[in-house]
């Protein structure tokens, strides 16, 4: 009978020894975004930035037509008549095409990389044209699939005299790559060819 009785005595000094931790710890409100600040608690407000997003010219610090630059970005394919691929330590879900020392597109197939209009892949063909709304799409059937299921989406615009772009391919109604780029460059089926 005194064991039941020390039962009992052992789940009240756990009850209120619980209650005395829980009591000595801060409380938090919860995580509400503020733009690029997000109050984590009273005590601390962090900078937290997107994985990633294209603009329509550039991805973080590489813009497109930005020379070469082997400290930023490594050659990652044999060049083919001045035209290879590379890649960033820091960014490495996406992919750079070097055509004559420049770079002329930077694509992906990572869902953590969205385009300058918050599409990414993964999202529907529906979901894509909702985001450009307004703006006049070129649809082309691409040359690896089955015609009106594996598709090419581009949207073009003019900068600096250069007409570039941004290019999904779409899958059975899916976006799987993302990329923008020079026109010349977005045209090419394969980076260089």
């Amino acid at each position: 009978m005194n064991l039941h009785v020390s039962s009992y005595r052992m789940i009240g000094v756990m009850t209120a020894l619980l209650l005395v931790l829980t009591s000595c710890t801060p409380q938090t409100d919860a995580i509400t975004d503020t733009s690029t600040k997000v109050k984590v608690d009273d005590r601390t407000t962090t900078d937290i930035s997107p994985s990633g997003s294209f603009t329509k010219n550039a991805y973080d610090n590489i813009k497109i037509g930005a020379t070469f630059d082997p400290q930023l970005l490594t050659q990652s394919t044999d060049g083919i008549e001045g035209c290879f691929s590379a890649q960033s330590s820091a960014h490495p879900a996406a992919d750079y095409i070097i055509i004559d020392n420049k770079v002329v597109e930077i694509g992906t197939s990572s869902k953590d990389i969205a385009s300058a209009y918050g599409v990414t892949v993964g999202d529907t063909l529906e979901q894509l044209y909702a985001e450009h709304q307004g703006q006049q799409p070129e649809v082309t059937d691409s040359p690896y699939g089955t015609a009106n299921e594996n598709i090419i989406v581009y949207y073009w615009y003019e900068s600096d005299n250069q007409s570039l772009g941004t290019k999904y391919q779409v899958d059975n109604g899916v976006v799987t790559d993302i990329s923008i780029g020079l026109e010349s460059a977005l045209r090419l089926w394969e980076g260089c060819a």
